[in-house]
């Protein structure tokens, strides 16, 4: 006894100093996934969808207080606090992979005659490499985070919409209101006058304080509209920020079938789904090679036997996560189809809609409304002609407005299910 506690210390110690070294975590990464294939940029994609439109141009750094589309897109994309949960999860995956790296940790034990003994659990290398390669999230996370770089470029440009959308209408009713004085102005001469009944003057002040409540109605939406898009940003607006109006913008027909091509080819969601799929593959592997037994080198040496148990339920359920996966790849890819065409259809309706104010139906609004002021002040009409001729004429500013409107959000829900704005550019 004497003489076998000195070897089976020494042993112990040599065994020790092996595991110190053996349970430091490797340098070097698990062999990953094939890189997915380059997804285009936006200018390539507009170009391709939009055959004859200029590709966007590319955002400088905002400096100044009138903002670009492009700059509040470049400013929510660097300001947003989402981001950092992005960040937490990329740290977490990376957690996971520094622990799949790690060695196991000796085991030692004492006899009553405090004799020690020390085992080193040694892994089979085929086992410890799948279980490293199945805990490489980093590809899902960044994904993910591509898939909510695309949204947010689409909130973004559609938030800058609305806030132009919201401000020229609290304009519209600032002239509609400053309308409505004149009217009412032109009506009390008349009813001063004898011209006119006086329940022409009580018409007239009814309308200017409806085009008054209109005015605070429209200023409130626009108010909301900027908080909106100043939190998208990472409330890093100025306060007094304005937006370069690119309502009244050209834009062109959209290419169905390449809209259709480069959706499926690249939308994020998809390209988030096969790295969802090649972590579920390598997690298969895992599993399968998680039975294999592990030998215990030390004083003395031991293995375990896997006679019963071959993990055969872990596997099973690896390989159901990957028909899940399958499933939701299947029927996400169907419903990227399904957006794309619906929203081309939107798209070229919104288009049409737009050409149709455009084409003199405003001018002949406004000049029949001129005509009838005109012909009122001379008495040749009644007053319930005239309004009936300005609610036309602020109706069509208003509708044509709205028009501008769809037209650019329709075009931004386009870009949205092709899935335009994924790439940090």
């Amino acid at each position: 006894m004497n003489k076998t506690r000195p070897k089976r210390l020494a042993a112990c110690a040599a065994l020790l100093i092996l595991a110190g070294c053996a349970t430091v975590p490797s340098g070097q990464a698990p062999p990953d996934a094939a890189p997915p294939p380059p997804a285009l940029p936006r200018a390539d994609i507009i170009t391709r969808v939009f055959p004859g439109e200029s590709p966007p141009k590319t955002a400088r750094d905002p400096g100044g207080a009138t903002l670009t589309p492009a700059q509040i897109q470049q400013l929510a994309l660097e300001k947003n606090p989402s981001f950092a949960e992005y960040a937490a999860r990329r740290a977490a995956a990376n957690a996971e992979l520094l622990q799949a790296l790690a060695y196991p940790n000796p085991d030692i034990e004492l006899d009553l005659g405090f004799v020690p003994s020390l085992f080193l659990p040694i892994e089979p290398p085929a086992k410890r490499r799948t279980r490293a390669a199945a805990a490489a999230a980093t590809p899902v996370v960044d994904r993910a985070e591509e898939q909510f770089r695309a949204t947010l470029t689409a909130d973004a440009a559609k938030a800058c919409c609305t806030v132009l959308h919201a401000e020229r209408a609290a304009a519209l009713a600032r002239e509609a209101l400053r309308t409505e004085q004149e009217i009412e102005q032109v009506v009390a001469r008349r009813v001063d006058a004898g011209e006119a009944p006086e329940i022409d003057r009580i018409r007239a002040q009814v309308e200017t304080l409806k085009a008054s409540r209109t005015v605070q109605a429209q200023q409130r939406q626009a108010a909301t509209a900027r908080v909106i898009l100043n939190t998208l940003c990472g409330r890093a607006l100025p306060p007094d920020f304005a937006l370069v109006d690119g309502l009244d913008q050209v834009i062109a027909g959209a290419d169905p079938e390449q809209a259709r091509a480069i959706a499926l080819e690249q939308h994020p969601a998809l390209r988030r789904l096969e790295a969802v799929l090649k972590q579920k593959e390598l997690a298969i592997q895992r599993e399968q090679k998680a039975w294999q037994p592990d030998v215990r080198v030390g004083i003395p040496v031991g293995m375990e036997l896997p006679l019963r148990d071959r993990n055969k339920g872990g596997v099973a359920a690896a390989q159901a996560e990957l028909q899940e996966v399958l499933a939701e790849r299947s029927r996400i890819r169907q419903e990227v189809e399904r957006d794309v065409e619906t929203g081309v259809q939107t798209y070229e309706g919104a288009r049409e809609q737009r050409a149709a104010f455009e084409g003199g139906l405003r001018a002949a609004a406004a000049e029949s409304l001129r005509i009838e002021t005109t012909m009122y002040e001379e008495g040749e009409v009644d007053l319930l002609q005239l309004l009936d001729v300005r609610r036309t004429a602020r109706q069509t500013e208003a509708e044509y407005l709205q028009a501008l409107y769809d037209a650019q959000v329709a075009r931004i829900e386009l870009e949205r299910a092709i899935g335009v704005g994924g790439l940090a550019e």
